[in-house]
């Protein structure tokens, strides 16, 4: 594996990647879908989702107390459940976040259209895209340091206007300008969580990249926990913003940009519409930080070809699986084939949590207190599974179809793997 990974990733660090990840294009669309789905239940549906959300944070801080190794949950699944759960954790987390690339990275290319038409041809797109990925991947594969610089920066101008567009609710008292409508049907606010809680997800990428923070068991808790409570405060002052300026706010298709513009003029939609371009890049950002240390780790433990597990000589960094992704999320972005794979990405990241919480519960028993031990952290982490099943029994057949095939093709590719690792041990 050509040496070990640079521990080069400070506390800031880790709470803008979190920041990032959570932050994404869902927040430039979710106001008229929480408002469309819940109606005057929206700022509770928000504040109940993001206190899910923390939970689900919690216990992984608690978990991730007990490592500092490359890998996050598929890492504790393995630990507590054996190396069968581990690699299917790890192998849905992966491509979950794949999917996820694909459908952000066409979004971002769709919002900077709107700004230069010219994107919307698909050879500039191409162009476009090859060139991003072409970047963010060197980037990376310069180092963890450079990374992390590169999605600092994005954090940042992604999040100062939208901070500027949230205290604008805030100044404005958009909390008494909340939708008076009765309560919805079961149908519409089950969609309305679904909405929200998909929107808030994203700390998890902290915790992947643990073996290349300075001092995991200290500054993983306060970036995670930082980074999702920080994101709850600016969605519900962002909700509070729209309901003030947006009229109708539920049929609206670009509510942020119609609320800056309702306060600023064109001007502020212009500016709002960079932001979301901004933002999705800074979620790709992130992306290429941590999703490829995935790859990493199910190489390491002999899942995945040993090749992925390289690790550059001087950059210290998992060079071989950072190109790997590169080329897979420029195919899936170009083809469009990240279209049936986005069909399971939200139902296996919610099995990634609650993995995570069942961990808690089997390591707390088999080895006792973790360093980090979580006030209440059995019941958190109950509490975690029980509405991981309620959200999943609201997905339909086809996303367990899905989930399934992807399971089988992932463990053929680890079966036969493991057999050319036996064999090639075999013949030396």
């Amino acid at each position: 594996m050509n040496g070990s990974l640079l521990r080069g990733l400070s506390r800031l660090d880790i709470v803008a990647l979190t920041l990032n990840n959570i932050v994404g294009a869902g927040i430039f669309t979710m106001p008229a879908a929480l408002v469309a789905g819940a109606g005057g239940w929206s700022v509770g549906v928000l504040i109940l989702t993001i206190a899910l959300v923390t939970a689900m944070a919690l216990c992984t801080v608690e978990v991730a107390s007990r490592y500092d190794v490359t890998g996050g949950p598929m890492y504790y699944a393995g630990a507590a459940f054996g190396p069968s759960a581990g690699f299917v954790v790890g192998w849905l987390m992966y491509l979950s976040r794949l999917s996820a690339f694909g459908a952000i990275a066409t979004i971002m290319l769709d919002y900077s259209a709107g700004l230069w038409p010219s994107l919307g041809t698909t050879a500039l797109r191409t162009l476009a895209i090859t060139v991003f990925i072409g970047a963010i991947a060197s980037v990376n594969v310069r180092g963890i340091v450079q990374g992390a610089l590169t999605t600092n920066i994005l954090t940042v101008v992604k999040c100062l206007p939208l901070t500027l567009l949230a205290l604008a609710g805030l100044w404005l008292g958009g909390w008494t300008s909340v939708p008076s409508a009765g309560p919805p049907s079961l149908d519409a606010l089950g969609g309305a969580v679904l909405v929200a809680f998909f929107a808030c997800m994203g700390f998890e990428p902290a915790a992947v990249i643990a073996g290349e923070a300075r001092d995991p068991r200290r500054d993983l808790p306060v970036g995670m926990i930082v980074g999702v409570l920080g994101a709850g405060a600016l969605y519900t002052l962002l909700l509070f913003t729209c309901f003030k300026t947006v009229p109708d706010l539920g049929r609206s298709t670009r509510p942020l940009a119609d609320a800056a513009a309702a306060l600023v003029g064109p001007g502020g939609a212009t500016v709002v519409l960079i932001t979301a371009a901004i933002s999705c890049a800074g979620n790709l950002s992130g992306w290429m930080m941590a999703s490829p240390r995935v790859l990493y780790a199910l190489a390491v433990q002999g899942d995945l070809p040993e090749i992925l597990a390289t690790v550059h000589t001087v950059r210290r960094t998992p060079w071989v699986a950072i190109v790997t992704s590169a080329l897979l999320v420029w195919l899936m972005t170009v083809s469009g084939t990240f279209v049936y794979l986005a069909t399971f990405s939200a139902i296996a990241r919610l099995l990634t949590y609650a993995s995570t919480a069942g961990a808690l519960i089997v390591l707390r028993r088999r080895v006792g207190p973790a360093p980090i031990p979580m006030p209440l952290g059995p019941l958190l982490a109950i509490v975690v599974l029980i509405s991981t099943l309620v959200a999943l029994g609201s997905t339909t057949g086809s996303a367990v179809r899905d989930v399934s095939i992807a399971v089988a093709l992932g463990w053929a590719g680890r079966t036969v793997t493991r057999r050319w690792n036996r064999m090639a041990v075999a013949t030396v």
